[in-house]
């Protein structure tokens, strides 16, 4: 077979920021620009002569082109992985899952068709076959070279070790460079940079860019935290459309100081959002692991460092924090971290780039788009989707997913409202969103709640929804009733005999929002009645030694009143064992909805 066409390797990188010439006509990628190296391999940094390592491997970069032949072949000289990947590819041959396979190597795309992983031969050959054999016009067919239909190829190269490359030679005719596209930026450490995906076309990394459309331009780095200038040269050489970072695991293992950890995260974001002001951000929480192998140093500040990555993205309103603990299975981690302790295998990062991606997809339109969208499905569900569409109606909350399948909104105090007819999409929303403290309100029948139930490891119960559709009901001008100020907090949290069902926060903001009005008797609060997060009329109460004179009705009744001057319609949650409630809400006259289309899971 002839093998006449041929060009430079060097033509046909994507994901590398530079080459380096070499003898012989070898060329190395270079991923990072020459600041950012500086700047890994400066005393600022953690471990400057591991970064200097890692920072060589080749991960995220390929060779790209399109061809009509039916052969290629390749010349890539692999280097020996260095001593921070090696100790890594030990721990998984010791935690056995791998063992006997190669953890690093050469893998290729052809027309969206994945090749297994191969290493170079002893000639420093890569040799792929290109023509898919399921596709053959006849079994055992092979079309003859440059008579077949063009090929687009994409060849990834190692991710744990660096490497050259030199010549592609081919059977057809031509050999094409394919453009270079906006790329996905990804910013983090070994987890990012592709430890031990077993193939580098197979790392998170990789899947997500594919699903997104997009380049990959990989800026893992073994070992790396947030180090702000680390950036620095990079933006003249990249065009992210979206951007992942992806830190924090590496404080665990040694000691650090939590007021100095704050800064570094808080400039390092302050840096990614400066130097791409427009771009979307997802900035993920520590990943999960498991602290068999390698455990948190009890000097580290790590317990802390989610809650500095969550206050920090927040600064920035093109950035999404994403619970990177929800992206792998909690309950299965032993099988998917390859090493037993930190790094996922291939089956850990196919479910860390499907659950990445549904939270990419559901989050990259802005969130007013995403409200918009939501409140559609909402009002075409009828009545057993109103509590999810008053809500967005009244701006509360974040529309976290907002398709057909399903509808997830989460309130300031990490409550949600879900809604949907796919118990597979709410699934997976809860999974890849994590699954907030508790789940407030699921609307639809019990099939859906008990499914919701076993992915939050809560328990189902069914409520009644009460909605008032009339007019303002007649208030009574005898009754001293008003707004109540943050200043009666107290008060009500040591007569509200449900204060259980009050999270951490509610309460106040609640108060401070005007939410809360209360009944007074010649100067002394007697009872009071607001709203919980999700817009519900509720926290209902009448003390003891007031109780049957009315001020229950005329407390409703004006909390009603209230609500509809404020355009809202006023609604609420009963159980059904509340009898006193259910017949307080029908004399008054609202709609009561049935119990089996509404649950409360907690």
């Amino acid at each position: 077979m002839d093998l006449s066409t041929g060009v430079r390797a060097a033509d046909l990188l994507h994901g590398a920021l530079d080459t380096q010439t070499e003898r012989g006509g070898w060329v190395r990628p270079i991923r990072f620009a020459p600041a950012q190296l500086r700047a890994l391999g400066s005393v600022r940094a953690w471990h400057p002569g591991l970064y200097r390592q890692l920072a060589a491997c080749t991960a995220g970069v390929t060779l790209e082109f399109e061809t009509d032949a039916t052969r290629v072949m390749i010349e890539i000289r692999m280097d020996e992985p260095p001593r921070g990947s090696a100790s890594v590819l030990a721990d998984v041959r010791a935690h056995g899952e791998l063992a006997h396979e190669p953890l690093d190597g050469v893998s290729a795309d052809v027309d969206g068709r994945h090749l297994p992983l191969c290493l170079p031969d002893e000639n420093n050959i890569v040799e792929l076959y290109l023509e898919d054999p399921d596709a053959a016009p006849e079994r055992g067919l092979v079309r003859l070279p440059g008579m077949g239909e063009p090929h687009v190829v994409r060849v990834w190269l190692p991710c744990l070790s660096s490497c050259c490359v030199r010549e592609i030679v081919s059977d057809g005719t031509y050999l094409n460079p394919v453009t270079q596209k906006d790329q996905l930026l990804v910013l983090g450490d070994s987890i990012a940079q592709g430890f031990v995906a077993g193939d580098p076309g197979r790392s998170w990394t990789a899947l997500l860019a594919a699903h997104l459309g997009l380049d990959l331009m990989n800026q893992g780095v073994g070992g790396q935290v947030f180090q702000p200038g680390s950036l620095a040269g990079l933006a003249r050489h990249v065009r992210p459309a979206a951007i992942v970072v992806e830190f924090g695991e590496n404080y665990r293992y040694e000691p650090c100081s939590s007021s100095r950890t704050e800064r570094e995260v808080r400039a390092y974001l302050y840096e990614v959002s400066e130097t791409w002001p427009e771009v979307p951000t997802w900035v993920l929480t520590c990943p999960p692991h498991l602290e068999d192998v390698y455990p948190t140093h009890p000097r580290s500040c790590f317990a802390e460092v989610d809650g500095m990555i969550r206050a920090a993205a927040s600064r920035h309103p093109q950035m999404h924090v994403v619970e990177a603990r929800s992206l792998l299975e909690e309950g299965d981690l032993s099988r998917l971290l390859a090493d037993g302790s930190d790094h996922p295998g291939p089956e850990g990062q196919r479910m860390w780039a499907e659950r990445l991606s549904l939270v990419v997809d559901a989050t990259r339109e802005g969130p007013e788009t995403r409200r918009a969208r939501a409140l559609r499905i909402a009002e075409k569900g009828g009545e057993v989707a109103f509590p999810v569409a008053e809500c967005l109606r009244r701006g509360l909350g974040e529309v976290l997913l907002a398709n057909e399948g399903a509808v997830v909104v989460e309130l300031p105090t990490g409550a949600r409202l879900v809604m949907g007819p796919s118990r597979r999409e709410l699934r997976r929303a809860l999974a890849c969103f994590g699954t907030g403290e508790r789940v407030v309100l699921v609307c639809g029948g019990r099939t859906l709640a008990r499914e919701v139930a076993r992915v939050t490891e809560g328990h189902a119960r069914s409520c009644h929804v009460v909605v008032w559709r009339g007019e303002a009901p007649a208030g009574d001008s005898s009754r001293d009733i008003r707004v109540l100020t943050p200043a009666y907090a107290g008060l009500i949290r040591e007569h509200y005999s449900h204060v259980e069902y009050l999270a951490p926060g509610e309460l106040e903001a609640a108060l401070a929002s005007g939410a809360f009005l209360g009944g007074f008797d010649q100067g002394r609060l007697v009872g009071f009645v607001g709203e919980h997060a999700e817009g519900a009329m509720g926290v209902l109460e009448v003390l003891e030694d007031h109780r049957r004179q009315g001020w229950g009705s005329a407390l409703a009744a004006a909390k009603v009143a209230r609500t509809l001057e404020l355009g809202q319609t006023p609604w609420a949650e009963v159980w059904p064992d509340n009898t006193a409630s259910l017949a307080l809400e029908k004399r008054m006259g609202f709609e009561v909805f049935p119990a089996s289309q509404f649950w409360v899971v907690a």
